[in-house]
């Protein structure tokens, strides 16, 4: 069996960024951006303001995991289960879309980086995979991906969405 993990910001949807999008937010609600966050909160996930785009390199990608006869796909996003909504609006974004993962993870840890080796530790042991394929943004993540990865005792690839590279570990 084969584990497949997908990020969800930046990498399977190009979701608002706090720069330009608290401007497009003030404009259709008409009130000023509330907070000092933006990551965290479920405003930032609204389809009714906001227009978010898949990435198309990614779904590609998740399209060929879907032909694996051995596969185990997953979400796993930093955005925060206990925000109130955010695991709905996480779940409107993947409908819209028509995509189904086996297992859907919000951050329930604090730190993503720490959130997901957990994560993804745990289901190694579980599922006991012959090969986890991650895919990933966050550059200050992959290479502490990279580092983690050679802990575990099954193959291990991670795919830079951003820069289109695989790293083989184990």
């Amino acid at each position: 069996m084969k584990l497949y993990s997908f990020d969800f910001d930046k990498t399977f949807f190009f979701t608002p960024e706090p720069e330009d999008s608290k401007e497009i937010w003030e404009k259709s609600t008409g009130k000023k951006w509330p907070y000092v966050g933006w990551w965290s909160k479920v405003e930032t996930l609204d389809t009714n303001i906001f227009d978010i785009k898949m990435n198309e390199w990614v779904k590609n990608e998740y399209d060929k995991a879907l032909l694996d006869n051995e596969k185990y796909i997953i979400l796993a996003t930093g955005r925060l289960l206990k925000v109130k909504g955010m695991q709905e609006a996480v779940n409107t974004i993947l409908n819209k879309h028509n995509l189904k993962f086996d297992e859907i993870h919000l951050n329930n840890k604090g730190d993503t980086f720490y959130f997901k080796t957990k994560l993804f530790e745990k289901l190694i042991e579980e599922k006991n995979p012959s090969e986890f394929i991650m895919y990933d943004d966050r550059k200050e993540h992959l290479s502490k991906f990279e580092e983690w990865a050679k802990t575990q005792n099954c193959k291990i690839t991670i795919v830079d969405i951003v820069n289109k590279t695989t790293k083989y570990i184990n």
